[in-house]
C-alpha cells in the first residue's frame, strides 16, 4: 500500500499521476477536514482512502504496520516539518528492524523555490523576527498571506501598523479573525491561488507597503504573489523555508513518477 502525505495542491496532482501507474491501494492523509474535502471526488475510487486528521507518532507507526505500507510519498507543505521529521524518523526506526528487501521507501516531493530577487526582499528565520522588524516601523499597510493559523501571533502588528489578513472564506477562519479583534475592512476572505493581476489589484487597492509570506515554492500562487510585489514596489517579508534531510527527493512530479514506476 502507498501512503501519500497530502494537504497541498501538489499532492492531488501526484495522486492523479500515481493512480495511472500503480495498482496499489492508496491512503491520502491531510491534517484538516478542509484538505479532505478537496479530495472528495477522487475518494470515490475504491483504491483511494482519505484520512483527514493530525496523526501522532503511535498512529503513524500503527498505520504503517497494519496497512503494510511500503511506499511513502511526502507531499506535505514545505513548512509542515513536524510531520516530515516524524515520518522520516519512523521509517528509519522500522527499516532497522525490517527483513532485508522489505524496507519502506520514503520519497519527498519538494516544491521548486521562487526567485525573489534582491530588491525590496527581506528574509527571516521565523515569524517572530518579522513581527520584531515591523514593530520598528509605524503607520504602514501590512498584508499577511500566512492564513488563519497565525492570526493570534501577528495581531500585535496592529499596535503600530494597519494589518490586513488574507484568509480562507470559511466560517471558522472568519470567526477566529473577528474574535481576535480584526475589523471586517481588514479581513480579505478569499480562496487562492491568485493570479498576478489579482495580487496587483489587492496591493494597489489596500495601498500595501509590506507583504508577509513564506518561501512556499512555485506551486500555490507564490510566484504570482512575488511578481506582483516586484511590480508594485511592495517590500516582501519572507519566512525562510525549513531545511530537512529528506534523502530521496524530487522537484518535479514527472521525475517523482518516473522513480515510482521503477520501483515496481
Amino acid at each position: 500500500m502507498i501512503w501519500i502525505i497530502g494537504g497541498t495542491k501538489d499532492s492531488r496532482s501526484i495522486l492523479d499521476e500515481v493512480l495511472k501507474v500503480r495498482e496499489d491501494e492508496i491512503i491520502v492523509s491531510t491534517a484538516t477536514e478542509y484538505g479532505g474535502k478537496l479530495l472528495e471526488d477522487v475518494a470515490k475510487d475504491e483504491k483511494v482512502h482519505v484520512l483527514s486528521e493530525r496523526l501522532n507518532v503511535l498512529q503513524i507507526e500503527s498505520m504503517i504496520l497494519e496497512k503494510k505500507i511500503d511506499l511513502i510519498i511526502d507531499a506535505s507543505h514545505p513548512y509542515a516539518q513536524n510531520i516530515s521529521n516524524t515520518v522520516i524518523s519512523m521509517v528509519s526506526y522500522l527499516n532497522e528492524r525490517a527483513e532485508k528487501g522489505k524496507e519502506i521507501k520514503y520519497v519527498r516531493f519538494e516544491r521548486k523555490m521562487v526567485d525573489y530577487g534582491s530588491e525590496n526582499v527581506f528574509k527571516f528565520k521565523n515569524l517572530q523576527e518579522i513581527i520584531m522588524f515591523l514593530n520598528k516601523v509605524e503607520n504602514k499597510n501590512v498584508l499577511s498571506t500566512l492564513g488563519s493559523n497565525t492570526l493570534e501571533e501577528i495581531k500585535e502588528i496592529r499596535e503600530k501598523n494597519n494589518l490586513f489578513v488574507r484568509i480562507l472564506p470559511t466560517t471558522t477562519s472568519i470567526q477566529s479573525a473577528e474574535e481576535l479583534g480584526y475589523l471586517p475592512k481588514n479581513i480579505i476572505a478569499m480562496q487562492g491561488p491568485f493570479s498576478k493581476n489579482m495580487n496587483i489589484a489587492m496591493l494597489k487597492d489596500f495601498k500595501i507597503d509590506y507583504l508577509i509570506t513564506k518561501e512556499s515554492g512555485e506551486t500555490g500562487g507564490e510566484l504570482q504573489k512575488v511578481e506582483a510585489c516586484q511590480e508594485c514596489g511592495v517590500k516582501i517579508l519572507a519566512i525562510k523555508r525549513p531545511v530537512l534531510n529528506y534523502g530521496i527527493f524530487f522537484h518535479t512530479i514527472e521525475e517523482l513518477i518516473e522513480y515510482i514506476v521503477k520501483l515496481v
